[in-house]
């Protein structure tokens, strides 16, 4: 199947090259009775056009930045190594750019990357999804491509990869509800654009099942100790608190360690649901009950989209529906 032609497609479909060939490119002067056979074929087999592969196989010079805000956390290195492995199957190179201040060093280390001569910018979480960001995007970088994971721009030059989130968490609401949990907690992070999508989420999926959602705690930052601080916190505030959802799986294995110290007893006693279906989520004791955002999807579908944008085929945003994997800490 790896040496399918036009040839054979044309010949599955029962129509000609020249149909084949237009619906290759995209041509509208293809009946939807016609396209729909040619495509299914070409789904079947996962054929993928010659000269696609010979444009990207000869130009040695592509290259695609990856502009993040903390390598170091699971969901941008997961996502990190998505992007690269899609990208690597066309010999389109990576070049990694962590910032530390977003806003102060964005536009210094976009020059940086076009003076490299990269073709495209992807950029990694809802952190870009500021003001200066968007106007210099908007006007300095104008033409220049760009695809956001996570970030809503509405510009003619980003094409955006949106994980729905907040239906994550309000479907995490919602299951607890139906298993019975009623005095919900919620522990957060309020630095992003993402961030802000999971609280309306929670305030949400609470309203819906009729329950106060009254039960909030912030972070200020997402890491193992402030989970744990933050877990001892609420519940010393709500001792009848009989589940907590985490904006983050590093927070909720805080959590689970301050409840395995003090003896209380998950699930019996205390649900904990985190998100992002990380390994520290799978790892964690008890294995934790994550939102899972399709973190290696979400990579494949932004790169696929960049080399679309490269290739000038049309490109489209996308948004990718959370799921819930169910483990022992509910």
């Amino acid at each position: 199947m790896g040496q399918l032609t036009i040839y054979d497609i044309a010949k599955l479909a029962g129509v000609s090259i020249t149909t084949v060939s237009r619906v290759l490119n995209g041509s509208s002067n293809v009946g939807a009775q016609t396209r729909a056979k040619v495509e299914e074929v070409i789904h079947r087999y996962g054929y993928v056009p010659r000269q696609e592969a010979r444009n990207f196989g000869q130009q040695k010079l592509y290259a695609v930045g990856l502009l993040m805000d903390d390598i170091r956390h699971s969901y941008m290195a997961g996502l990190a190594y998505a992007i690269n492995q899609e990208l690597n199957k066309w010999k389109v190179n990576t070049v990694l750019c962590n910032l530390l201040n977003v806003e102060e060093e964005f536009i210094g280390q976009m020059d940086d990357l076009i003076e490299k001569r990269v073709n495209g910018v992807i950029l990694l979480g809802s952190i870009f999804q500021n003001g200066i960001c968007r106007v210099t995007i908007e006007r300095r970088y104008a033409g220049f491509p760009f695809v956001a994971v996570n970030g809503n721009f509405l510009l003619p030059n980003v094409y955006e990869v949106i994980q729905n989130e907040s239906q994550g968490i309000i479907d995490a609401v919602t299951y607890l509800y139906k298993n019975g949990r009623r005095k919900i907690g919620w522990v957060y992070s309020h630095k992003s654009g993402s961030d802000l999508k999971k609280y309306t989420g929670f305030i949400k999926g609470m309203k819906m099942c009729g329950l106060s959602p009254t039960r909030l705690l912030e972070v200020d930052e997402r890491s193992l100790e402030e989970g744990n601080r933050a877990t001892a916190e609420l519940l010393a505030r709500f001792p009848d608190t009989d589940a907590v959802i985490y904006s983050a799986d590093i927070l909720a294995v805080g959590g689970a360690h301050y409840c395995n110290d003090q003896g209380i007893a998950i699930p019996q006693q205390i649900a904990l649901v985190g998100f992002n279906n990380s390994n520290c989520a799978r790892e964690c004791w008890p294995p934790l009950t994550s939102v899972d955002n399709r973190l290696e999807e979400s990579g494949r579908i932004a790169a696929r989209t960049m080399l679309q944008v490269l290739n000038k085929q049309p490109a489209k945003n996308v948004v990718i529906p959370c799921g819930l994997s169910i483990r022992q800490s509910t």
